[in-house]
């Protein structure tokens, strides 16, 4: 939906589809693999293109707009978008301005010839060098079951040309195709018997003798009289020219050269379908050397057309890329597209019109994921002739069709396409009128028959609209929320009115203009051109012009109330989740506050007047900084009317930090694992519909719990539950008889270590350390689990002797023996005296009461030396006291 009326103005002819020869311009295939079909009289975008070429190329379809193939000067692809055969190696380039043009020949409806020309590099730093030049190659489409082959190729016109070509009827019903090189116009005759390989050769005072300057556009206009160059110049400076010439379809010779601008860099050109307004395009060179462009109109048939310049559109540097600045080619449907790298082209969309009237439209035209670059489509220029002036698209009024053309016309076989009219579906009258039946698109054709050229098939695609019915009056509330909430003023955004027209008609396929005035609405004056608009007054009614074409239209009212007392201002304080560290949860904020008013849409914003316009929506995928904000602003709607606007403080709370859990599940038949959390909650909601803070699980698997704290932020946390793992002592390390004895359990390498506790007393309390230290003597019955799981066992012994003893006949450490000695039978004991002196010799399971030979030995240090069975030796001291 656009509401520029200026645009709509502009569409008069969008709908009006007529060329001699029927649809052979329906399909264009251009850019990196961009496509566009016409013939429902719109443009329909295709993705089937194989074409990848930076500027030139060529599309021929057949009368009712088939396609049969296309090319870039290089290459040949037939309807299937395959190679044809011998399609290949053409004395083209995909970076010549205008690389190929196809033309038909007038005789034989399967051949046609691609004339090609080449890119200015190939001339190698020469004006003679071995370029390509101009040359044609020929396709039968007779041949490969009627897909088409190139059965001749590169047949040399020109051994040095430029980067242009253009195509026209000639007035004997055959065709002429035109180059140019430095001062001369080239004019090669195309009739049954083929191409004239002699050409008309035409001589013009205005040279460009520098190879390095054959860049930009040449075109012929649709009726044969007029053609146009630009020189795109790159030596020695930067600049462009740009020139107006006589054309004679007859003759075929180019004269009268006019100057018309060297201001830009020139590159595009383009006639109107009737021939009428001249359009350049080129970019500015010199300080801002290729930052800005413009497209340019004339008009041709001033007296003085160089002075009738008009700047169509001026594109900003943002908008420009820093290169040529793109062809201009009619379409099928009498608008001008505009080729620049991007996904879009843009349009002007009634090139017959002058000054803003033509309605240029950026980027209107969308590609998909296709791309354009400099190019366009050549075709024969004559193929976009209009003769008829066609007015009044309305269902219910008569379609008028004037005839203006500088040929003597004898007569007109009109057929409208709408056989339900009857007798009216066909007229002989020069200019006639019809009422068509139904709203729709109808092929309308009128066989011309003339005095001084052949007869011509010329066919319009006419679109009858419908006027839309729509009620006679809308009303949008709007909220007051300024400085004097009671004065009934505010601003409006129109989109909402926009909307309920919409709403009301159907469907969106209509523009709404909208107008103070009912005189400015039925005269489309004056219109409102800012979608926000401040009332000067409580109710103030507004006029708005509903149209899907711009001259089928009705008007409605539409009324404009304030609702006083709708400033809630500071409404609450709430909790808001924080979302990703940075963000917040809106719709979290829309919840709360839609609870309040349970039959209206809230909507939140940034700022007061976003909200009032209803502008920019916050979403939970919007960025909002929840560091810095502490105030958002709300909207509640009842329908399209502003029920009340308000704010909110935000007490922005942190979502649960918790990560994903593991649990194992224990291998024991009917084992059963807890799964839980350490941190409470204010609620669960368990995958297994259980909202406990814990659960019982008796199988693997996955199980997702959407914890919510008391501020209502939600985290989802999974909890992996697997079978446990295998869990396997590898060996267990003793370190005994020493001052500190310590022993470190070591599992296999296999063991997944998760969640693993040890316990060296039977299992009577766990340790997550696999090491213990300061053990007793003694024997230990080692245990090593996995959560609640079974264990693995082990039992180990961990020797020692007593530090001292005190042989004094109390019965207390009277003896000093090894600890355990029950579990050492075959050990051996040595005891010496600090002086190394053997003292005695004695088995492990006897004790030693502290005498040598039967005297009792005096206090001190006396070193021991154990031998194991194993063979281990275990030296220390040991303390006698009396």
């Amino acid at each position: 939906m656009k509401k520029n009326p200026l645009i709509f103005f502009c569409i008069l002819l969008f709908f009006i589809v007529s060329v001699h020869a029927q649809r052979e311009t329906a399909n264009w295939f251009f850019g990196v693999n961009a496509g566009l079909n016409f013939n429902s009289g719109a443009p329909v975008n295709l993705d089937t293109g194989q074409i990848n070429t930076l500027e030139g190329c060529s599309t021929i379809s057949d009368a009712d707009g088939a396609l049969l193939f296309y090319t870039d000067g290089v290459t040949v692809w037939n309807r299937m978008h395959q190679m044809m055969p011998n399609g290949t190696d053409l004395a083209g380039s995909l970076s010549s301005t205008q690389s190929c043009i196809i033309i038909p020949n007038p005789g034989n409806a399967n051949l046609f010839y691609i004339f090609t020309t080449d890119v200015v590099d190939s001339y190698n730093g020469s004006n003679t060098g071995a370029s390509n030049g101009f040359n044609y190659s020929v396709v039968d489409m007779a041949q490969s079951s009627g897909m088409g082959n190139v059965t001749t190729k590169n047949v040399n016109l020109l051994t040095n040309t430029s980067e242009k070509v253009s195509g026209t009827l000639s007035s004997d019903g055959n065709y002429w195709v035109v180059t140019h090189r430095n001062n001369q116009f080239f004019s090669f005759k195309v009739t049954a018997a083929g191409v004239n390989a002699i050409p008309v050769v035409s001589n013009t005072s205005n040279a460009v003798p520098d190879y390095r300057n054959i860049r930009g556009n040449m075109k012929i206009s649709p009726n044969g009289q007029k053609l146009a160059i630009a020189h795109t110049l790159f030596e020695p400076d930067l600049a462009g020219l740009l020139y107006l010439y006589d054309f004679d379809s007859t003759t075929g010779f180019v004269s009268n050269g006019q100057f018309m601008a060297d201001e830009i860099m020139f590159y595009g050109v383009e006639f109107s379908s009737n021939s009428t307004r001249l359009y350049a395009s080129g970019k500015a060179f010199g300080i801002n050397s290729l930052t800005n462009m413009q497209l340019q109109q004339y008009d041709v048939t001033a007296a003085d057309v160089p002075n009738t310049k008009f700047v169509v559109y001026d594109y900003p540097s943002a908008q420009v890329t820093p290169s040529l600045a793109g062809s201009l080619q009619l379409g099928l449907d009498k608008r001008i597209y505009h080729a620049l790298p991007s996904s879009k082209l843009s349009t002007i969309n009634a090139p017959n019109l002058l000054g803003a009237a033509c309605g240029f439209d950026y980027q209107s035209v969308d590609l998909g994921t296709n791309f354009t670059r400099f190019g366009l489509p050549a075709s024969v220029q004559s193929f976009y002739e209009s003769i008829a002036t066609i007015e009044n698209f309305c269902l219910g009024d008569e379609t008028t069709f004037t005839i203006s053309s500088e040929n003597t016309i004898t007569g007109i076989n009109w057929n409208f396409g709408n056989p339900a009219s009857g007798t009216a579906n066909t007229s002989t009258a020069i200019s006639t009128s019809h009422t068509f039946t139904n709203a729709g698109s109808f092929t309308v054709t009128a066989q011309v028959s003339f005095s001084n050229i052949p007869d011509q098939l010329f066919t319009e695609i006419v679109v009858i609209q419908e006027t839309p019915n729509i009620a006679p009056l809308f009303t949008i509330e709007q909220c007051d929320v300024d400085e004097n909430d009671t004065d009934g003023l505010s601003v409006f955004n129109l989109q909402e009115a926009i909307t309920i027209i919409e709403e009301d008609n159907g469907n969106d396929n209509i523009d709404v203009a909208f107008f103070e005035s009912m005189n400015d609405a039925q005269m489309n004056e004056n219109g409102i051109t800012n979608d926000f608009y401040a009332n000067t007054v409580n109710n103030q009614i507004l006029y708005a012009r509903v149209f899907s074409y711009i001259d089928c239209f009705a008007i409605t009212q539409v009324r404009l109330s304030v609702s006083e007392g709708s400033n809630l201002g500071v409404y609450s304080t709430i909790d808001v989740c924080e979302v990703g560290d940075t963000n917040i949860s809106i719709s979290q904020i829309e919840t709360i506050i839609g609870d309040d008013f349970p039959s209206a849409t809230i909507s939140i914003h940034s700022t007061r007047d976003e909200a009032l316009l209803l502008e920019n929506q916050l979403t939970n995928f919007s960025f909002i900084d929840a560091t810095t904000t502490d105030e958002l602003f709300f909207r509640v709607s009842y329908g399209s009317n502003c029920g009340f606007i308000g704010s909110i403080l935000l007490n922005i709370v942190a979502q649960p930090t918790l990560e994903d859990q593991q649990a194992f599940l224990c291998s024991d038949v009917g084992s059963a694992v807890e799964l839980s959390f350490d941190e409470s909650f204010s609620s669960y909601a368990w995958s297994t519909n259980e909202t406990t803070p814990s659960i019982m699980v008796t199988e693997v698997g996955t199980y997702a719990v959407v914890v919510t704290n008391s501020a209502g932020c939600e985290k989802e946390i999974n909890y992996v539950v697997t079978a446990e793992p295998p869990l396997t002592i590898d060996r267990i390390d003793v370190h005994d008889f020493q001052d500190v004895n310590t022993v470190q359990i070591l599992l296999t390498s296999d063991s997944n270590p998760e969640n693993i506790s040890y316990s060296v007393n039977g299992g009577n309390s766990f340790s997550e350390s696999n090491e213990f230290v300061n053990l007793f003597p003694g024997v230990y019955d080692i245990v090593v689990r996995r959560g609640e799981c079974s264990a693995a066992t082990e039992t180990i012994l961990v020797g020692g002797f007593p530090k001292f003893f005190t042989p004094n006949g109390d019965n207390v450490n009277d003896t000093w023996q090894l600890l355990q000695k029950e579990y050492y039978p075959n050990a051996t004991i040595e005891l010496y005296d600090r002086y190394g002196k053997n003292l005695n010799y004695i088995k492990a399971d006897s004790e030693w009461d502290g005498t040598y030979k039967g005297i009792s030995l005096p206090s001190g240090d006396y070193w021991y030396k154990l031998t194991l069975e194993s063979g281990r030796v275990v030296t220390g001291n040991v303390t006698l006291k009396r």
